[in-house]
């Protein structure tokens, strides 16, 4: 079968079980297919490709217009058989990110699998605000500490690694740790960290937030920006979830307690028992449902007294990003 016919069918039996972007996705997940003979082909041997072989190894990939100029190609036997595969996971509605074990996030590649929640472009957010921060204080000599909880991915602290080094801000960054409760989401931005050279750069906290967020982690006396896209989806609303996100996302990444606040609210609860230097600012950013930016800024209220918070909404302009400055 050639690339032509192999694109036409699996475009007509995505479109037969109502799967969104089907030609978009067809597209993707053949050229991954021949970006994987590629490197089989350059002596890559088959028991490398697993989380940092293929990922990592950027030499050989091709582009998706490459698939139309060569759309009389033959798929090889391998090649049929993978992609026939790829196909009946897709129809299972299992995401595109996990079949190709990748999600581009601030314009970043980052390695994901059904261990890490898949990063949404509203997480973005983040980023961009940490990184205005930052920036607004470039000229002044005191240095931050970055500490991403529950980082999954690693996604937003490295994109911030790699926007700041990019701009030449990198030495602004005193330290930055990464912490989840997930040990295999730690093994999982530890490889997305290597990928950019961070590696040396963070460190990896495996452990639950109440216990790890404690008076020795903040035992420096710069500032501290905290990133936080913890759990927020309550258990009921969590049973009603789309089954591409239910039946292959990590529940520990989505849902939290009742109210979907429980790890938020253990968050607050215990950075409000660290006893931070004087003049010293902390800056914290969490992301969270629009229903639920009253009450968490009501915590902020009830755990802090001097304190700023702005409210960011999202690509649907709703609220979506709390920004809250803390000074002592």
């Amino acid at each position: 079968m050639n690339i032509k016919k192999a694109l036409q069918g699996s475009i007509k039996q995505f479109e037969s079980h109502n799967i969104p972007s089907a030609n978009l996705d067809a597209e993707v997940l053949l050229l991954e297919v021949l970006n994987i003979s590629r490197l089989y082909t350059n002596n890559i041997s088959e028991d490398k490709h697993d989380i940092l072989s293929t990922f990592q190894n950027d030499n050989f990939k091709l582009e998706r217009s490459w698939i139309y100029a060569h759309n009389d190609y033959e798929l090889t036997g391998k090649e049929n058989i993978i992609f026939n595969n790829y196909i009946t996971r897709r129809l299972k509605q299992e995401p595109v990110a996990y079949i190709l074990n990748r999600k581009e996030f601030f314009g970043y590649e980052f390695f994901v699998n059904e261990n890490v929640l898949i990063p949404r472009p509203e997480t973005e957010l983040i980023v961009k605000e940490v990184l205005e921060i930052i920036k607004n204080k470039k000229y002044f000599i005191k240095q931050y500490n970055l500490i991403d909880i529950g980082t999954g991915s690693g996604c937003i602290l490295i994109s911030i690694l790699n926007e700041l080094q990019k701009n030449n801000y990198l030495k602004l960054i005193n330290q930055s740790i990464a912490i989840d409760i997930s040990k295999t989401a730690i093994e999982i931005a530890k490889a997305n960290a290597k990928k950019y050279n961070f590696e040396n750069n963070i460190k990896f906290i495996n452990g639950d937030l109440t216990k790890e967020i404690n008076q020795k982690l903040f035992s420096d006396s710069n500032d501290y920006i905290i990133t936080a896209n913890l759990p927020y989806i309550s258990n009921d609303d969590y049973e009603q979830l789309e089954n591409n996100v239910k039946d292959f996302e990590p529940k520990l990444a989505l849902a939290s307690g009742i109210d979907g606040l429980d790890d938020i609210s253990a968050l607050l609860c215990s950075l409000s028992k660290v006893m931070f230097k004087n003049n010293q600012n902390i800056y914290i950013l969490l992301e969270a449902d629009p229903n639920q930016i009253d009450y968490i800024i009501k915590e902020f209220d009830i755990y802090f007294k001097k304190k700023e918070s702005t409210i960011i909404e999202d690509f649907s302009e709703k609220n979506r990003i709390i920004v809250t400055k803390i000074g002592f």
